[in-house]
């Protein structure tokens, strides 16, 4: 059975390996705030056997991946973005709750940004072209967010928004390019808006 031209084995596959990526974002959420390293071998041997499922982070990273398989198939553009998501989650949790982003999550999404920007750079037929646009991206939405930091600031007299979310707009702006981290930074002023 067959799905947008892919075997149904495949959503399966990714929908599971988006399990188990879920319930290690529930677990990094709790470490880089504190600075702590998240590849290490208490993952397995301590938080797995003692803590109960992140159903919520489960169920959202598979559903993700899924969506991703099904929107874009067999691409490296999948691939950025497979490995982009449990990032922007962890980002997500750690801000909503702590109302920072860690350094070391900017910089992981950068440097994964940076990997995917020189490859497709020198695979793709408009290379060249390709990575200039990412680069565009990257000061466009970093540029975007400081200018609304540093005006906020002025009018509040207090930090309207933080550093990190300056750094994370640079960063997925290799991922977007420079049209689209534009329609990300619109967009995501209107949900801030209403929310």
């Amino acid at each position: 059975m067959y799905i947008n031209n892919i075997n149904i084995l495949y959503y399966l596959f990714l929908g599971i390996i988006g399990l188990g990526i879920g319930q290690f974002v529930a677990w990094s959420t709790v470490r880089l705030p504190d600075y702590k390293k998240v590849f290490v071998r208490e993952f397995f041997t301590i938080y797995l056997k003692n803590e109960k499922p992140k159903y919520i982070y489960m169920v959202a990273m598979a559903l993700l991946y899924v969506g991703v398989l099904y929107l874009y198939g067999f691409q490296i553009k999948t691939l950025a973005y497979l490995a982009l998501i449990p990032m922007l989650i962890s980002a997500l949790a750690i801000d909503y709750r702590l109302k920072i982003i860690p350094n070391r999550l900017n910089l992981t999404i950068f440097e994964v940004g940076l990997l995917v920007t020189f490859y497709e750079g020198i695979v793709s037929p408009t290379g060249m072209t390709l990575a200039l646009n990412r680069f565009e991206g990257m000061f466009a939405g970093a540029g975007i967010f400081l200018l609304i930091t540093l005006i906020g600031g002025l009018i509040a007299g207090r930090e309207a928004m933080g550093m990190g979310d300056v750094k994370l707009m640079g960063a997925m702006g290799l991922f977007f390019g420079l049209r689209s981290i534009i329609s990300i930074s619109v967009l995501s002023f209107l949900i801030g808006a209403v929310a």
